[in-house]
């Protein structure tokens, strides 16, 4: 789990793909105090390569989502958002790694499913999410975006 002195270390990751590729995040997304609520609540994990963060997956507490209306699962469920890889070693699994073990991490909490969303355009993470078990269950237009609402029940639990 990230702490409070890897924010800048965070923030340069988050600036890193800005603009870069599939990416959708801009100027006002994500902000620096995502950063900070999110390692004051441990649901900030990274990925490093020695000393170095390559990788950040935070875990939120939004609850519009919820509106959407198409999930399977009622319940003790997490969100995901926010997943980066540094540019430099985009393409080599990492993302999959992070969401294996925010997976662990979420089935000691008690959850029974995650769910994300994903930006239509981005097909290397549509691809890793669904490699990586997700279902998508809809489509949404949210923060200025189209989505696909993706879920994912985790091993062992079915409250479908």
């Amino acid at each position: 789990m990230a702490v409070a002195q890897d924010h800048d270390t965070i923030n340069g990751l988050y600036m890193s793909v800005k603009g870069r590729g599939f990416c959708i995040w801009n100027d006002e997304y994500p902000e620096e105090e995502d950063i900070d609520v999110d390692i004051a609540k441990g649901n900030l994990l990274v990925l490093t390569n020695g000393a170095e963060i390559v990788g950040a997956l935070s875990i939120i507490d939004e609850t519009e989502w919820d509106e959407l209306g198409v999930w399977s699962v009622a319940d003790h469920v997490a969100l995901i958002a926010r997943v980066c890889i540094a540019p430099a070693w985009q393409g080599h699994g990492l993302s999959a790694m992070l969401h294996q073990e925010s997976e662990r991490i979420l089935i000691s909490r008690g959850c029974k499913a995650i769910r994300l969303l994903v930006a239509r355009t981005h097909l290397p993470a549509i691809k890793t999410y669904l490699n990586a078990g997700y279902e998508i269950m809809g489509r949404c237009s949210m923060y200025g975006h189209e989505y696909y609402a993706c879920e994912k029940v985790l091993t062992g639990c079915s409250d479908a």
